[in-house]
């Protein structure tokens, strides 16, 4: 069914490109004309998006029906639906329009192939002003004024503000679908304040007494754990973590690129970023898998490359450690073995 789908999308756009070539007097030319021819020689010849260009220059000098709906067809042979959709409606709104009323049952059959592409996603919450950003193009702020129309698939959703923790949510819809969501944004903890402690002011008159000397019993009680030793096995634990978190992206990558190769009847292919199918149009189940590909590949790498730098930091404080209090070294210390060949290493206390 989908084969034939694309079929008829197909016939139509020939057909409609085909019927804008009848020739017109140059008296009834409108502004936009020559642009528009432009554009649909550029698609007869298979250059969509060169032929975009052409029908966005015509369509914001006019705005007429004929360069609405051509720039729509246009969005619709890219696989852009959710800008094709409102284009093609808003040219069948020009019913009294003579290039509207030639071709309008073909508009009509392109308005039914892209819906067949859409779902809308009703959107509400906290606070006003936000701002949404839909697969990455901002689209409104809180309180929109209706439903977003978004093409089928995977939509990534955003919802940020300022001094706010934003809402970031990945969106799987099918033809038709009507989505609502609510957002509230949960506020930022406030930083501590800080708190200045007024010191009493010294009477230079009676000078203070000296302080006690350090006597060796003094010398000898513990004086807590030092900084030295937080950094040292801060980096231990935090190196660590960066190796989970590497190994853990390396799974995700895996697992990503399996859907990637999968999706589209293992048609998707990378071109430079962006995931097309076999025929060579942008496809939304592709470009989210090789999305998903390239962040956990950038996740694995952080990880690793941080996990090994906190490591490396934690044997450097390690092999440098400095005598204790009670004037043992704690380092490593390195003999050599009667039983193996080489030296054996150990803690030394």
């Amino acid at each position: 069914m989908t084969r034939a789908r694309t079929v008829v999308t197909a016939f139509l756009a020939v057909g409609l490109t085909m019927a804008v070539l009848a020739p017109r007097t140059a008296a009834a030319a409108a502004p936009d004309e020559k642009l528009n021819d432009e554009g649909v020689e550029l698609r007869r010849k298979g250059d969509d998006r060169g032929a975009l260009e052409a029908f966005k220059k015509a369509y914001d000098m006019t705005h007429s029906p004929r360069a609405t709906a051509q720039l729509g067809l246009v969005y619709q042979a890219l696989g852009r639906w959710e800008l094709a959709g409102p284009l093609v409606e808003k040219a069948l709104q020009s019913p009294s329009d003579g290039w509207v009323k030639k071709y309008q049952p073909q508009l009509q059959d392109a308005l039914s192939t892209i819906r067949q592409h859409l779902a809308r996603i009703e959107l509400t919450g906290e606070p006003a002003g936000a701002e949404v950003i839909v697969n990455g193009v901002s689209s409104g702020k809180l309180p929109l004024p209706g439903a977003l129309t978004v093409s089928i698939g995977t939509v990534d959703l955003q919802v940020r503000a300022e001094g706010y923790q934003p809402d970031i949510r990945k969106v799987n819809l099918g033809a038709y679908q009507y989505e609502h969501i609510f957002v509230r944004l949960d506020k930022v903890p406030d930083a501590p304040r800080a708190v200045v402690i007024e010191h009493p002011q010294v009477d230079d008159s009676h000078p203070s007494p000296p302080p006690p000397a350090v006597t060796p019993s003094a010398r000898e009680a513990p004086a807590g754990v030092s900084p030295r030793a937080i950094v040292k096995w801060s980096a231990l634990g935090l190196g660590a973590a960066g190796v989970a978190t590497g190994v853990v992206a390396t799974i995700l990558h895996e697992s990503k690129i399996s859907d990637f190769n999968k999706a589209a009847g293992g048609s998707c292919q990378d071109r430079g970023g962006t995931a097309v199918d076999k025929t060579e149009n942008p496809n939304t189940d592709c470009q989210s898998a090789l999305d998903g590909a390239n962040s956990a590949r950038t996740w694995q790498i952080v990880g690793f490359v941080a996990g090994g730098a906190l490591a490396a930091t934690w044997l450097v404080l390690q092999l440098t450690e400095p005598d204790d209090a009670s004037g043992t070294k704690v380092g490593w210390s390195c003999l050599p073995s009667l039983t193996t060949p080489g030296a054996a290493c150990a803690v030394r206390f």
